[in-house]
């Protein structure tokens, strides 16, 4: 057994378990700037939404689930606070099988067409946001590639080279998960709670 944290009311029908919460100053530092691909455990033992990740062995096994379906990025989730999901402003949701690299790595920067992204309150379904992840590069959306390559209308108030939902190499503090040093991003997987008959 171990612990993390599992999501069953915020994001109905979804049912969500908590893979990496980091705060931006922890996102900033070179030694979290990795993939899912490594095993970069942090606070694996007491789960605190400034560094929390847990071990590859235990992200593999998560993901491998029956059921696990979807992932997502929040930010500032916070159930000890009573934030927890309280809208979808900064939040991307799309299906795991859309996303060859999400649990590898991959050198260059590429489209993914997601089911649901939210920038400052500018929302899109089913376009394509320009993810890369790298070895030494977290998981994030590059809003300027975003644009320029995968022909998604650009989002408002972008700055050069932002970094979204991780990496923070150029945050803006615009965007909720980089608004101040103590602000937070979760990546979750997960999937639809479908109640089955045991008749």
């Amino acid at each position: 057994p171990y612990t993390t944290y599992c999501d069953f009311e915020s994001d109905a029908p979804f049912i969500w378990t908590l893979l990496e919460s980091l705060s931006l100053e922890e996102s900033q530092k070179d030694v979290n700037r990795v993939s899912f691909d490594v095993d970069h455990t942090l606070e694996e033992c007491n789960l605190a939404w400034s560094k929390f990740r847990l071990s590859k062995i235990r992200i593999d096994s998560i993901k491998s689930s029956y059921g696990t379906t979807h992932y997502r990025v929040t930010c500032n989730f916070n159930a000890v606070n009573g934030t927890g999901l309280v809208n979808r402003r900064d939040y991307l949701r799309d299906q795991v099988c859309n996303n060859d690299y999400l649990f590898t790595y991959y050198s260059h920067y590429y489209c993914v067409k997601v089911d649901f992204v939210n920038i400052r309150g500018q929302t899109c379904r089913g376009c394509s946001v320009s993810q890369k992840v790298t070895r030494s590069v977290h998981n994030h959306v590059d809003l300027s590639i975003t644009s320029s390559s995968c022909k998604t209308t650009a989002f408002s108030d972008a700055i050069p080279n932002e970094d979204v939902f991780g990496q923070y190499s150029n945050p803006n503090p615009l965007f909720s998960c980089a608004a101040n040093k103590d602000s937070t991003t979760q990546w979750w997987v997960g999937g639809l709670w479908v109640e089955e008959s045991l008749s």
